[in-house]
C-alpha cells in the first residue's frame, strides 16, 4: 500500500520492492502486491525485465538483493525491503545512496522484518543510532489475532523460549543457529529483579576488542549465590576509551565500591594496534587484575554446575533483569556453531562476535574464582563469600 502510495501521488516516480531471494520475493512479496495492486493502474508489466508501469508514467521495479548486482545506476524516488534481517547492510546502504529521483517531495525507504539479533544492522540503526530520520514501529503477532487461522497463535506459543520472543511478542532477540553452549538456563527463574549489595566487593570481568568490549559486574551474597548485576558492550571503540566508560559508569552506579577485576588472558600480548597491551592501558586507568587461562569444558563445567544448583529453592547463579545480552546469551545467542547434519561441529562456542563477549567477560569472573576441583576451590570460595576482605589478594 506504501509503495502504490508514493507512485500515485508522485506521477513519474520509482520505487523499488526487494528481498534477499528472487524466488522467495517472486513466490510472496510481488504475488501480494499484485493482490492489492487495482488492475485498473496497471499500464505494463514486464515478467522478463521485473518492472511494472502504472498509467501515471511511474515505475516499480522488483529486485533480488542477494548481492547488489544492478542497483549502482539506478534513480530512486523510494525504496522496499522485504524480510530484512536477511539483507546485508551494505544493501541497506546502497539504496540509501539512489534516493536521487526529486520527482516526489521527500524520498523514502521502509523496510519490514522479523525482530533481528540485537547485534544485527537493524538495532544497530534503528534502536542504538540516534538519528531522527529513522524510527521503527512493533507489534506482537496478538496484535494480530483476529486475522490468523484458528491454532496459529497457539501454535507459537509451544516453541522454544527465544523463538517466542521473536515471532510471537515481536521482540528483538535471536534465534539459535546452533544448540545453546549452557545448558539449564530458564529465563523464568535465573531471570530476576536484583540490586548489588553495598560494602561487599565487586567483581568485574573485561573482555577486550574492538569492535565489542565487554565488562560484567558481579558479586556473591550471603548464601554463595553469584549475582550477574550489570553488563556494558562497547561498538568500534579502543580500550582506552572503554576504560574510560567503565569508570564512569562504576562512579555512577557503584559509587565508593572495591572492585576485583578479571580480565582476557589475551590482554597481555602486544598487537599492531597500540604499543601497550590492554591490560596495561588498563593499568594506567587504575583497573588492575589477574587471568588466567581456562578451556572452555572447564567454563561450561563450573557455570552449569550453578545454573543447576538450588540454593533455598532459588538457582546458585542469577541474571539481573537489564542483562538482556547475557541472559539471550544463555539462551542460545552463545552457541554451538553447526554442521549441514545439524549437529554440534566443535566442543568451543560460536565465535559469533556479539554475544560471546559478554559470556566470556562472566566466564573470567567465574573460572577465576571458583575450581572445578571442589578441594581446590574452598580456599578462594571461602574468600569470595567474605568480598575479599583483607589485602591478601593483592599478590594472587
Amino acid at each position: 500500500m506504501e509503495a502504490l502510495k508514493q507512485s500515485i501521488l508522485y506521477p513519474g516516480n520509482r520505487g523499488l520492492i526487494g528481498r534477499k531471494d528472487y524466488t522467495d520475493l517472486r513466490d510472496t512479496t510481488i504475488q501480494t502486491f499484485f493482490e492489492i495492486c487495482p488492475e485498473e493502474l496497471v499500464a505494463n508489466y514486464n515478467k522478463t525485465e521485473h518492472i511494472l508501469k502504472l498509467v501515471n508514467g511511474s515505475e516499480v521495479l522488483f529486485r533480488e538483493l542477494k548481492d547488489g548486482v544492478g542497483l549502482g545506476s539506478l534513480n530512486l524516488g523510494w525504496f522496499y525491503i522485504d524480510e530484512a534481517e536477511e539483507v546485508q547492510e551494505s544493501i541497506f546502504e546502497r539504496l540509501k545512496g539512489r534516493l536521487s529521483l526529486t520527482i516526489a517531495d521527500r524520498q523514502c525507504g521502509w523496510l519490514t522484518s522479523n525482530p533481528p539479533n540485537k547485534g544485527h544492522w537493524i538495532h544497530r540503526q534503528f534502536e542504538e543510532a540516534e538519528d531522527t530520520e529513522f524510527f521503527s514501529v512493533g507489534s506482537s503477532t496478538y496484535d494480530n489475532r483476529r486475522y490468523l487461522p484458528k491454532g496459529y497463535i497457539a501454535e507459537l506459543e509451544k516453541l522454544p523460549e527465544s523463538w517466542r520472543k521473536k515471532y510471537l511478542h515481536g521482540q528483538y532477540g535471536f534465534t539459535p543457529d546452533g544448540k545453546p553452549f549452557y545448558a539449564g538456563y530458564d529465563e523464568r527463574i535465573h531471570k530476576r529483579s536484583l540490586t548489588y549489595i553495598p560494602g561487599r566487593k565487586i567483581f568485574r570481568g573485561i573482555d577486550f576488542g574492538f569492535h565489542h568490549p565487554a565488562c560484567v559486574w558481579c558479586q556473591i551474597d550471603g548464601k554463595d549465590r553469584f549475582m550477574v548485576l550489570v553488563e556494558l558492550m562497547g561498538t568500534d571503540i579502543t580500550i582506552d576509551k572503554f576504560a574510560d566508560n567503565i569508570i564512569a559508569f562504576e562512579n555512577q552506579k557503584f559509587p565508593k565500591q572495591e572492585f576485583v577485576t578479571f580480565y582476557d588472558p589475551s590482554g597481555v600480548a602486544v598487537t599492531d594496534k597500540s604499543e601497550k597491551t590492554s591490560v596495561q592501558i588498563l593499568s594506567g586507568k587504575g583497573i588492575t587484575g589477574m587471568c588466567k587461562q581456562s578451556t572452555y569444558r572447564e567454563r561450561k563445567e563450573l557455570i552449569e554446575h550453578k545454573l543447576t544448583t538450588l540454593i533455598d529453592s532459588i538457582p546458585a547463579l542469577i541474571v539481573n533483569e537489564p542483562c538482556g545480552i547475557i541472559n539471550d546469551g544463555f539462551l542460545g545467542g552463545y552457541h554451538y556453531p553447526m554442521t549441514k547434519e545439524g549437529k554440534p561441529d566443535k566442543e568451543e562456542p560460536e565465535r559469533d562476535g556479539y554475544y560471546e563477549h559478554l559470556m566470556n567477560a562472566l566466564e573470567y569472573i567465574i573460572v577465576n574464582i571458583f575450581s572445578v576441583s571442589a578441594t581446590a576451590s574452598s580456599e578462594l570460595r571461602a574468600i569470595a563469600q567474605m568480598g575479599f576482605q583483607g589485602s591478601e589478594i593483592t599478590g594472587y
